[in-house]
């Protein structure tokens, strides 16, 4: 997402500032075009009146130059929206996936009680069936006991399957984590840029005008 922005911003440099400051370059000159030609009062004229063509063509560039920075200015300015946008979700996914996994954790444990009362179940039946004289081979294939065998299998299939939805959970937790980081690092270095490019705006046109002087 941020290479997309970036390449985006160098477009718009390239095919506005990058042609008004070629411009500039070439309006810079004009004092030494001034000086050079400055050899009679026909020739002076002649300068002097060329000279406002070109401090017309400067103030249209000074216009030019104002609306490009302008333009990329609000450019940083919605990738920084966007950015915050993208943060606040993330946030509130993480949230969601929280909410899931504390759920889980509740799920979990009553299953465990349930595995946990299975087996004393199994424990029991197998000690009455003893008491019968039944052999372990015959308790083992007993209805009762086979009922509860399967049972306490079927929670603990249950508790495997949860505590693998715990681990996905907590990953996607980390990771998302992770890009929020990410995501705040980008729009730290969004704000650095766009108040360089400020900066770079005043500068600019400060340039520009001092050529006109």
């Amino acid at each position: 997402m941020y290479n997309g922005f970036t390449r985006l911003y160098k477009a718009i440099w390239y095919s506005q500032v990058g042609r008004a400051l070629q411009q500039t370059e070439k309006l810079k000159e004009i004092p030494e075009i001034l000086y050079e030609t400055l050899e009679d009062d026909t020739k002076s004229i002649r300068v002097n009146s060329q000279y406002q063509e070109q401090d017309d063509t400067l103030k249209d560039n000074l216009e030019v130059m104002r609306e490009a920075y302008e333009d990329i200015i609000q450019d940083k300015q919605r990738n920084i929206q966007n950015y915050k946008q993208v943060i606040g979700q993330l946030m509130a996914h993480v949230e969601m996936k929280k909410n899931s996994l504390k759920s889980l954790f509740q799920e979990i444990k009553q299953v465990e009680q349930l595995k946990e009362g299975a087996d004393k179940k199994i424990e029991s039946i197998k000690t009455k069936l003893q008491e019968v004289d039944l052999s372990d081979e015959e308790t083992e294939q007993h209805p009762v006991y086979i009922q509860s065998v399967t049972s306490s299998k079927s929670f603990q299939t249950t508790l495997e399957e949860k505590n693998c939805r715990v681990a996905k959970l907590k990953q996607d937790i980390e990771h998302i984590q992770s890009d929020i980081e990410s995501h705040k690092n980008a729009l730290s270095e969004l704000h650095r840029d766009l108040d360089k490019t400020k900066v770079e705006q005043s500068d600019v046109i400060d340039e520009l005008n001092s050529v006109r002087v």
